[in-house]
């Protein structure tokens, strides 16, 4: 039996358990292109090179290939272009903003010591925005499964009593204490109970556990409209150096951010004679977390044309803080030939307990040959085990089925990246390609993400100018809900990038 609690708007609750699910973790895990215009522009290929400051992110040993002191800025454009088609039906929404991309510095210091092993070493810091999570998804289409569905799955089970408001309680203390009481899923039944979208097969057994729907059978027209934004950030402090002027090796801490929200708004209409025709819901997540993790490298000089150079990153631990607001509108006829329109907004954030999230470890093998003072082609292999990524406490039964889903659905996954620069007096043209395998065993969840780049550099004196641009497409499927409403979507994301960076030799 409930408690009674009442409440005034605008609450903090601790919500016991909330929907977390694979594709959570694969969010937080994966990262976009980023970087420097230089490193993009060769789509990241410089494992093997070094001599950039995005670079020291991939091998930590290429800041000690630097000449001299560096400093360099990044500042960005990002373009997005989301496509759907839902049951046969197309739509599609954009974004473009501007972003810090990239700065840093190193400092290099030769040892006057010509006899000396080392012959050089470095220190370096190092930001860059890692991914870009701003981004606009629209979906609509004709549908036979309503948004009741969502709201029965959670429904069917609870006591029709936990539902129930009694004559001292409010939509915003019942709605708290459901969550702090029983969880997220509770407070789903509750929501599509209050707003009339499903009703009780039996409203004076407050020992019902059986719900139906009210929007009734047939077509239902619905539109998904979500808005993300936020960014992935990594903070790299680095230590290289360099022995006989042959072999690097080096070192990175690393420091990440994650900035995550999602604005998610659900409509349904339906002509079908139920008692419900229209319905709106509407979800805000809001993520913050924090991360460490470690990598070190090293770049061989076999000759001097050819370089060689692998690295290790270690998995990245998380702490990751959610919450969520929800509301839920509803229009149902009054009986007498008019509607009423029922609005739930329990005005209250679901805070939920924090987590811990490893996301994968990667290593990589890179090849460069360079052409004299010319130019130089770059091939960078990587290899990622997405199955690795975890949920804690593995003890939680949520945590525990999301990690049992992880070994079945997810896998190793590559990345294979090709870079070349060709040097003209001050100029520099530079291009690049790059493949990304799918994280999942299933391409149907989410395919390969193809990209090319293009870029440009010019060098004056101890300045250097360089404009880069990417082209980075992938398809994949959206869920409308991870519960009773699953139908699909097909995706197709294309990114496109502009990057300028300037940097300064001291």
């Amino acid at each position: 039996m409930k408690k009674s609690i009442i409440l005034c708007a605008c609450l903090l609750g601790a919500v016991s358990s909330y929907g977390q699910t694979v594709a959570d973790g694969l969010l937080y895990s994966q990262q976009g292109s980023y970087g420097t215009a230089r490193y993009r522009s060769m789509s990241g290929a410089f494992g093997a090179l070094g001599g950039d400051l995005t670079a020291i992110g991939s091998n930590p040993a290429g800041s000690v290939i630097f000449a001299n002191h560096y400093a360099s800025v990044s500042l960005g454009y990002t373009g997005n272009q989301t496509d759907s088609n839902f049951i046969g039906s197309n739509a599609g929404d954009n974004d473009n903003d501007f972003t810090l991309n990239q700065a840093g510095a190193v400092l290099v210091y030769k040892n006057q010591n010509e006899n000396a092993a080392v012959t050089k070493f470095s220190f370096g810091l190092n930001y860059d925005d890692t991914r870009n999570y701003d981004n606009n998804l629209y979906i609509a289409g004709s549908n036979d499964i309503s948004i009741s569905e969502y709201f029965l799955s959670f429904a069917n089970g609870v006591e029709l009593d936990n539902f129930q408001l009694r004559p001292d309680e409010t939509i915003s203390g019942l709605y708290r204490f459901l969550g702090e009481d029983q969880g997220f899923g509770s407070q789903q039944g509750f929501l599509g109970y209050q707003s009339f979208v499903i009703d009780a097969v039996d409203n004076n057994d407050e020992f019902n556990t059986a719900y139906v729907s009210n929007t009734g059978t047939g077509t239902f027209d619905q539109q998904l409209s979500q808005n993300t934004s936020g960014y992935q950030s990594k903070l790299s402090f680095n230590g290289a150096l360099e022995i006989k002027n042959k072999l690097s090796l080096g070192l990175n801490i690393n420091t990440h951010y994650i900035d995550y929200q999602r604005s998610t708004s659900f409509t349904e209409q339906n002509n079908n004679g139920a008692l419900v025709d229209a319905v709106r819901f509407n979800n805000f997540l809001d993520v913050q977390a924090s991360g460490i993790s470690l990598q070190v490298g090293a770049i061989a000089k076999l000759t001097d044309a050819i370089r060689v150079g692998a690295a290790y990153e270690s998995p990245t631990w998380y702490d990751v803080e959610e919450s969520i607001t929800q509301s839920v509108s509803a229009r149902r006829a009054d009986g007498s030939g008019g509607t009423i329109t029922e609005i739930i907004d329990p005005n209250v954030v679901n805070i939920f307990a924090p987590y811990d999230l490893r996301t994968p470890g990667s290593i990589s093998g890179s090849f460069a040959y360079i052409f004299g003072k010319k130019g130089l082609i770059s091939v960078d292999y990587s290899s990622k085990n997405y199955s690795s990524l975890q949920f804690k406490p593995a003890n939680d039964p949520l945590f525990s089925n999301n990690n049992q889903q992880i070994d079945q659905d997810l896998t190793n996954a590559g990345t294979l990246r090709i870079g070349g620069e060709y040097r003209v007096s001050n100029w520099s043209l530079r291009a690049g390609y790059r493949n990304e395998q799918s994280p999942y065993k299933n391409k149907d969840i989410m395919n390969d993400l193809t990209g090319y780049s293009l870029g440009l550099g010019y060098t004056w004196g101890q300045t250097t100018l360089d404009i880069s641009y990417d082209r980075a497409e992938r398809d994949y499927s959206q869920q409308l809900f991870e519960s009773g409403l699953t139908s699909s979507a097909a995706i197709n994301n294309v990114q496109n990038n502009i990057i300028a960076t300037i940097g300064f030799n001291f």
